[in-house]
């Protein structure tokens, strides 16, 4: 049997440290506390970014989940309607209207009846809701919201009864009011635009009618017209101050950048660079798409017509054209 025969041979301090069962007597230094905290503080800088990174990505993720589930919805209904879009919005001059997501609501799970999608408004919650008026679907309300569009919203959509929102628009024929958007329906007869033509963009086709009620078998564009349905943009990211589920306001997007100075026009395009602050206690919504760019780190999530979703930066979607008038991505025409 081994037995005990002493400490080895340590210096007679340690060796009286060790048989009081401690450690050596040593504390920090002032230089190794100052190594230790400055080690804590690079970690912090390292991490912090990349935390709030993951966040962003995590929002990108289901912004483009959403974006893809409602690009397949617009598929549905066009194998329903004889290879049709449905068209981005149509508005009465008695202020029923149906917007784009209004068309696509029953592939959603959304039960509620199409005349309560008719007043333009769609609630978010049971007790927000008015005589007539729906409570949209949960799938709906989730998957029409982007998870980084948390901007203040004028008061008379966030405060009871609350409205159910909405982060996306159509790419619209165009930006001119009259021939490309709120385009007059002449009597139910619907003529459509040439999108062959300079200037015209996407199947975004919002109608005026001076009928008393919006019209569920309003005309769209055919699927046909998208030569290149991977290189051209259906839905893209808008967001604004008093953007609404079921609203025709705002149904399209005109492009990706303007400048107009503080006309609501300017809520039609993905950014306003004039763009003030939301007032939530002022009645008009503002243009919050910057806002929304610089939470997505510089990008704009795009779905297409054939089904992918893309996080593009609004310069790569413009082709041989400019931000302010866009060709590219933005048309229907191959190659520009």
């Amino acid at each position: 049997m081994k037995t005990f025969t002493g400490f080895p041979a340590y210096p007679e301090k340690t060796r009286q440290t060790l048989s009081a069962g401690g450690c050596p007597d040593h504390g920090f230094t002032v230089v190794e506390l100052l190594v230790v905290l400055g080690t804590v503080a690079m970690l912090a800088l390292v991490l912090v970014p990349a935390l709030a990174s993951t966040k962003v990505d995590t929002w990108r993720l289901q912004c483009q989940s959403n974006l893809k589930q409602l690009q397949v919805g617009f598929q549905l209904f066009a194998r329903d309607h004889n290879d049709m879009f449905p068209p981005a919005g149509d508005q009465t001059l008695s202020g029923r209207q149906l917007a784009w997501d209004a068309y696509i609501h029953h592939y959603f799970g959304d039960t509620n009846s199409d005349a309560s999608w008719s007043f333009g408004i769609m609630f978010a919650s049971p007790s927000a809701a008015a005589a007539g008026v729906g409570v949209a679907s949960p799938t709906m309300q989730k998957i029409e919201v982007c998870p980084a569009d948390r901007f203040p919203k004028v008061s008379w959509i966030t405060e009871p009864p609350a409205a159910a929102l909405r982060s996306y628009a159509m790419n619209s024929v165009g930006p001119n009011w009259g021939t490309q958007y709120e385009v007059n329906t002449q009597n139910g007869t619907y003529p459509l635009p040439d999108l062959n033509q300079p200037g015209y963009h996407g199947v975004g086709i919002w109608w005026m009618t001076s009928t008393l009620f919006p019209d569920w078998d309003a005309k769209g564009y055919k699927s046909s017209v998208v030569k290149d349905p991977g290189g051209t943009i259906l839905l893209c990211e808008e967001t604004g101050g008093q953007q609404c589920m079921g609203n025709t306001w705002t149904c399209v997007c005109n492009g990706p950048e303007t400048a107009a100075g503080g006309s609501a026009n300017g809520n039609l395009f993905q950014i306003d660079t004039t763009s003030i602050p939301q007032n939530p206690a002022g009645a008009a919504g503002v243009n919050q798409g910057e806002l929304l760019y610089n939470a997505h780190w510089g990008r704009f999530n795009y779905a297409f017509h054939d089904g992918h979703v893309a996080a593009l930066k609004i310069e790569q979607t413009v082709g041989t054209g400019t931000i302010s008038a866009p060709k590219g991505m933005w048309t229907v025409t191959p190659g520009d």
